[in-house]
């Protein structure tokens, strides 16, 4: 008779055969038997690992030795200066620490344009100027200016509105000041000709690229004195005093000169030469010209004042 799953089980856990099926708990028992010494190898398994490691370890640290301790928070390092700019002379030393900048800027606007364009652009508004080009008064100036244009009609005793526009640059592609010259002699055309006043400092904002600051159309409609900023680019408004040029009531004369400014942002190349005391003094270099023309204090200011080419 073939034997039962218990009576198989029974032989294979205790070496017996022939069990009979009254032996099943003996089987169960077997199987506990089993599974605790499974249990129990895997513990004395993992014992031995754990064991293992700990010994490699105090292995390596009795060769390597203990680690470095960490630096001390504000211990200076032996092999570093006191005073990192203790060599330096005592010029550059007092340059290299004073608290204000070399070359302090601010961000300012320059005219991208070519004035050639902005002198035809007034020319389109029916004010003719003639072409941008060389001073015969000044060297390394260009310049563009206007016929004296009559705005509206004369009075029966002659007096009449004229606008004049002058435009002037250090050099052929830059612009540094546009100067527009208003006489309204005759009180009945004094609305038109400060609307085509207005019209020529369009063409020049539109030219530019921004609307003019906040106050500028204002100020020339009240004839009144005043000086806008913004981005480095000046307007200035100059009425002439009737005090002065014994002008009946209601006339107007006025100036508007908007100055562009010179670049400062770019640094001379002197600055990016060796120290003085590592080659020449840096009085012996020669110093490069600002970006957008001369020096300020050499600026020529003929035709920004008075009546030239009225």
């Amino acid at each position: 008779m073939p034997k039962t799953i218990w009576e198989n089980t029974e032989d294979a856990a205790s070496g017996r055969s022939g069990a009979s099926p009254t032996d099943g708990g003996s089987g169960r028992q077997a199987l506990a038997r089993l599974h605790r010494l499974q249990m129990g190898r895997r513990l004395l398994g993992l014992f031995g690992v754990l064991v293992a490691v700990a010994f490699a370890l105090a292995i390596a640290r009795m060769i390597m030795g203990d680690a470095p301790p960490l630096p001390i928070t504000g211990e200076r390092a032996v092999d570093l200066p006191a005073d990192a700019l203790a060599g330096l002379p005592p010029e550059e030393r007092m340059r290299l620490l004073r608290p204000m900048l070399d070359r302090p800027a601010v961000f300012k606007r320059v005219y991208g344009g070519h004035p050639a364009d902005l002198c035809a652009a007034i020319s389109g508004l029916g004010v003719p100027m003639s072409d941008w080009k060389p001073d015969p008064f000044v060297a390394g100036f260009w310049y563009c200016a206007s016929e004296l244009v009559v705005l509206g009609r004369t009075a029966p005793d002659g007096r009449h509105a004229t606008l004049f526009v002058n435009l002037r640059g250090q050099s052929e592609t830059s612009l540094n000041t546009v100067r527009v010259k208003l006489n309204a002699e005759n009180p009945a055309t004094v609305s038109r000709a400060r609307a085509s006043l207005l019209r020529v400092l369009d063409a020049v904002g539109s030219r530019y690229g921004w609307p003019w600051p906040e106050g500028v159309q204002q100020a020339v409609t009240d004839n009144r004195a005043a000086t806008f900023e913004q981005y480095g680019m000046t307007v200035t408004i100059l009425p002439e005093d009737p005090d002065l040029t014994g002008d009946l009531p209601g006339v107007v004369r006025v100036n508007v000169i908007v100055e562009f400014p010179v670049v400062d942002l770019v640094a001379p190349a002197e600055l990016f030469a060796p120290f003085a005391w590592e080659a020449e003094r840096a009085g012996e270099r020669r110093r490069n010209r600002p970006v957008g023309g001369a020096d300020p204090q050499t600026r020529d200011t003929r035709g920004v004042s008075g009546r030239e080419g009225e």
